[in-house]
């Protein structure tokens, strides 16, 4: 039993975050980064996290129970800790995780699209802006 809990101590340790206060918000989000973009990539690396730590004891469960509850999956299933676990063992785990990935990253690819058009149109209303102030 104690050996349980210590591995759970340690396994919640390493999923927290080294200064809770987080860093400030330039630091964070990089150049060009919306903070919808930054939350996209925080959870594609959580889901890759959980992918990773499937099939390793200790570590796997307290990482699927943080992404099933961090995304809202433990609460639509309304189901008990233990069937949630039970969730996490299915072979399909991997799949619904990897169709996860993939659904966050078509999403974070669509809204880099998005933002590329309105740079490319807003860069186009400068031009048009200068070039009209400059011969009118």
């Amino acid at each position: 039993m104690v050996q349980m809990i210590a591995v759970r101590v340690t396994t919640a340790r390493k999923l927290m975050h080294e200064n809770p206060e987080g860093r400030s918000n330039r630091q964070e989000r990089g150049p060009h980064r919306s903070q919808e973009q930054v939350r996209i990539l925080k959870e594609v690396e959580t889901l890759k996290v959980v992918l990773m730590s499937v099939g390793k004891p200790g570590q796997a469960s307290a990482a699927a129970m943080q992404c099933l509850a961090e995304f809202g999956i433990y609460h639509d299933l309304q189901t008990t800790p233990q069937e949630a676990h039970h969730v996490t063992l299915c072979p399909q785990w991997k799949i619904v995780l990897n169709a996860l990935i993939e659904s966050r990253r078509n999403e974070l690819q669509c809204k880099a699209i998005k933002q590329d058009r309105w740079n490319n149109r807003e860069a186009d209303r400068q031009a048009e802006k200068v070039f009209l102030e400059w011969f009118c």
